[in-house]
């Protein structure tokens, strides 16, 4: 009998994305409501109605007209910051901000629907809706992934890449209140031994999320009648920075 938790790890641990392409990545330099100007560039030629324009977190307005080669009319949450001179900006086609691309990737293989990815350079999180192709996946949310951002994968499918641990021969499973490091017990023969592994996003105070939900998954696995079974664990929110929870640094003692 053999009984394990799947637990969340980086896949496609740092990784740079290859896209969605960002058409102009510029500076504002005047103050117009409802106007993005940028006398450097030539919007005429880059742009189109319907393009996103984001903000270094995402927020985005969207383009309603060209007036010049130099002045685009905006509406939308980004529009505060866009009317102002000195912010810097990306400029994404409407067909392209849903995307996110890595050259050589095999997505195909390993990503699914539902799966997670962790924007390192925004430190937020999405869902993945589709698989393109073996390089583009289509995410949830618009800007998720643009050319250039560090990124990663989790999954929670049973059949997904992550780590198992075994739990069924576990003698203990504790948290450390001070890290949320989590420690699973065992006993073989006469010898004590443990496995640890930290956690990916480190907590700002709430260290017990995430071995509290490993506990949980721990007693449910064990309530399977199944004698070989693995469950993995669902996504644990975290109070730290990318607002998302994984484990590293798996290391028997």
């Amino acid at each position: 009998m053999a009984k394990y938790i799947g637990v969340q790890t980086q896949n496609y641990a740092g990784s740079t994305a290859t896209g969605a392409a960002i058409a102009v990545a510029g500076t504002t330099d005047g103050a117009v409501s409802g106007k993005l100007t940028d006398t450097s560039e030539t919007f005429t030629t880059t742009a189109n109605v319907g393009d996103y324009v984001f903000l270094a977190d995402r927020t985005f307005s969207k383009v309603t007209a060209i007036d010049s080669d130099t002045v685009l009319s905006i509406s939308g949450a980004a529009n505060a910051s866009l009317e102002t001179a000195g912010v810097a900006y990306s400029l994404v086609a409407a067909a392209n901000v849903y995307l996110g691309s890595l050259t050589g990737a095999d997505f195909q293989a390993d990503i699914q629907s539902g799966d997670v990815i962790v924007n390192t350079t925004t430190n937020k999180y999405f869902k993945i809706t589709d698989v393109v192709d073996k390089e583009t996946l289509k995410i949830d949310t618009p800007g998720g992934l643009l050319d250039g951002d560090g990124f990663f994968i989790l999954s929670d499918r049973n059949d997904g890449p992550n780590r198992k641990v075994r739990v069924d021969n576990a003698t203990l499973i504790r948290g450390n209140a001070a890290d949320g490091q989590v420690t699973v017990h065992y006993k073989r023969g006469a010898t004590n031994e443990k496995l640890t592994f930290d956690l990916g996003d480190t907590p700002s105070s709430d260290f017990s999320a995430f071995s509290s939900q490993f506990k949980e998954s721990a007693e449910l696995v064990m309530q399977s009648k199944w004698q070989d079974v693995t469950m993995t664990m669902p996504y644990v929110t975290s109070d730290g920075t990318a607002g998302i929870q994984w484990a590293t640094n798996f290391t028997f003692a």
